[in-house]
């Protein structure tokens, strides 16, 4: 089976494909290639048994870098999974940032991320165990070195007071907008609610799911750390 990512692996694949964290986690700066770089073999992911796979059909960008996505359903199970990505992270060349600074996921979800110094390509996966023992993995490679700022204007949706870390990502048919905000989450409802009523959206039946002809927006949050709330965006074009 093969498409596209969905919208919902792709706003799943935001906050790690990017490489926010990878900018701040003390990662040195490689400086200018050397003159070695083009011998040298570029990182390829470990050979899987794969069951089905879906591959996004163009680069998305996200905070302004490119990003390949990619996500695929393997037999392996998540334990075995882990140490065979830390494994071929680190005999590919890789930095491997210490376990307390990769990002860890709720519901036995497991990541990691690895940098390529000298290209500035962070590679992330994200493992999300299944019932009958096989995993999904959601694949990122953010390109750093062809970074551009990230544009600000014509968000298609209001961000509330004191959201912070915003990240946008923009691809064929959908952008999606990831933040964080110091709110409960009855508060983040009640402001999606009423910003996204005055805009001519009509809330749905399903919760977090808003429309107006030729789309759809759906709102999910969760609680995070020091009192903030993570909420993700994800707008899709729809046929009228």
């Amino acid at each position: 089976m093969r498409g596209r990512v969905g919208g919902g692996a792709l706003a799943l694949l935001v906050a790690l494909s990017a490489g926010a964290q990878a900018r701040d986690a003390g990662v040195p700066d490689a400086g200018a290639p050397d003159a070695g770089l083009a011998e040298a073999p570029r990182f390829a992911w470990p050979r899987l048994q794969v069951i089905a796979h879906v591959e996004s059909s163009d680069i998305v960008e996200a905070g302004g870098i490119p990003v390949a996505l990619r996500a695929v359903h393997v037999k392996e199970n998540i334990r075995e999974l882990v140490q065979r990505f830390a494994d071929a992270f680190r005999d590919g060349g890789l930095y491997v940032p210490p376990g307390k600074e990769q990002a860890q996921y709720a519901n036995n979800a497991a990541m990691l991320t690895a940098l390529d110094p000298k290209r500035r390509i962070t590679y992330t996966v994200v493992m999300m165990p299944q019932q009958d023992g096989t995993t999904t993995l959601y694949l990122g490679e953010a390109n750093h070195a062809l970074a551009r700022p990230p544009e600000v204007a014509g968000d298609f949706a209001p961000l509330p007071p004191r959201a912070n870390g915003v990240l946008r990502v923009n691809a064929e048919g959908s952008r999606t907008l990831t933040f964080q905000v110091p709110l409960t989450g009855p508060e983040v409802q009640a402001f999606y609610d009423d910003a996204l009523a005055k805009a001519g959206w009509k809330r749905g039946d399903e919760a977090g799911l808003y429309s107006r002809p030729g789309a759809e927006l759906r709102l999910t949050h969760q609680p995070g750390k020091d009192g903030q709330r993570g909420v993700v965006l994800v707008y899709q074009q729809r046929a009228r």
